[in-house]
């Protein structure tokens, strides 16, 4: 099976709802990881004063791997629910995943 990592990037105030939605879809099954980061880039519209004087929002990025097939319909449901340009994503290849059992 081919798999894909997808990290979604998005202002921190959505990310509670973002990680609702992945917990409670059939996206998830293998779960995922969520990291605090700070964004910098050339869109400040709807930073707060401090984001703007600090010259960074905050931002979660979520990272999930899944079948390579799956990734195409999660995007889709994910643009139909969260339509907005705050909310950035991109693909890698995975090349192994597992654990260490």
């Amino acid at each position: 099976m081919i798999l894909t990592k997808l990290v979604l990037s998005c202002p921190g105030a959505m990310a509670d709802t973002v990680v609702e939605f992945l917990l409670e879809s059939e996206w998830d099954a293998h779960g995922f990881t969520t990291v605090q980061a700070a964004g910098h880039g050339a869109d400040f519209i709807n930073a707060t004063l401090r984001e703007k004087v600090r010259g960074s929002v905050d931002t979660v990025l979520m990272m999930l791997i899944l079948p390579a097939a799956h990734v195409a319909p999660l995007l889709a449901e994910l643009r139909k629910r969260f339509r907005t340009p705050q909310m950035h994503y991109w693909t890698e290849p995975v090349h192994d995943a597992g654990d260490f059992a």
